[in-house]
């Protein structure tokens, strides 16, 4: 299977310097309760989820049972990121997730190397 990496960047600020991407690989991907809410379940990060049904669509990471970093979607990348959850979830392909939370950035990639 092709390799495909999808980078998807949001700044919050002008003047934010990038950080480094805090890498894991993805353990699951499940729906919650919520028709398009689901969660992300990884070993670095207590809780991430892809809300593609509130007001404002976006990616939540938590951390102490509160959102740590929040990164805005617009819908239709909430769309695409679900259907790369869920297409390599089918397919039993494995999947890193990367936060640079001074930059807001979350990195989707099927290449595991480096990916802690």
């Amino acid at each position: 299977m092709k390799k495909m990496i999808v980078l998807i960047g949001l700044m919050m600020s002008i003047n934010t310097e990038a950080g480094e991407f805090v890498k894991t690989p993805v353990q699951d991907f499940v729906q919650t309760d919520m028709e398009f809410i689901f969660e992300i379940k990884t070993a670095k990060f207590e809780k991430i989820t892809l809300d593609c049904q509130s007001f404002f669509n976006g990616m939540n990471f938590y951390e102490k049972g509160e959102v740590k970093t929040n990164i805005h979607l617009s819908s239709g990348l909430c769309n695409e990121m679900y259907d790369f959850f869920a297409t390599a979830k089918v397919e039993k392909t494995p999947v890193c997730i990367g936060l640079d939370s001074e930059a807001a950035e979350v990195l989707l990639t099927y290449e595991m190397e480096d990916c802690e």
